[in-house]
């Protein structure tokens, strides 16, 4: 199942429909460009892509109801954020949380734009999530504003 936020705004208009699109679009190609071995058995992966001009933080919540997140990293359940990227940092920008072993049931990924930008950031920015266990493979974009958390910008079952 794939759960999807919404903005509250009354709406971009076409030519931020259109750079959105094309952010979208480049990490889309940034994925395809930098491709990970398809998870193990018993693994959950899950890959947070974005844009240089933005500092977004990836938060997983497990079946257990604890988040991994920059602050929380390992989780009691196997969870661990391999690293925290910035500001500055090279492209690809992907944060990845991984659990291993992954229990079983309902995983919800979210992201998080700071208030505080890197430099030239605009109001908004594209971002890619991407949810994959042994035989899944989930794939969401969306877009987010400085100072916006989005809890559920995926969610998925795990058996």
């Amino acid at each position: 199942m794939l759960v999807a936020a919404c903005s509250s705004d009354s709406g971009p208009s076409q030519a931020e429909r259109e750079a959105r699109a094309a952010e979208a679009n480049a990490l889309a190609a940034q994925i395809a460009a930098n491709p990970l071995m398809p998870p193990v058995p018993g693994e959950v992966r899950v890959r947070l892509v974005f844009g240089e001009t933005a500092d977004l933080d990836l938060y997983v919540t497990d079946p257990f109801q604890e988040t991994v997140y920059f602050a929380n990293s390992p989780s009691r359940g196997g969870g661990r954020l391999d690293r925290d990227v910035r500001c500055g940092d090279p492209l690809p920008r992907v944060e990845t949380v991984v659990f291993e072993p992954a229990q079983p049931g309902r995983y919800r990924v979210g992201a998080d734009f700071p208030p505080m930008t890197c430099d030239g950031a605009p109001n908004s920015v594209s971002f890619v999530v991407v949810f994959e266990s042994y035989g899944q493979r989930l794939e969401q974009r969306l877009s987010i504003r400085p100072g916006e958390f989005i809890p559920v910008a995926l969610e998925a079952d795990v058996r």
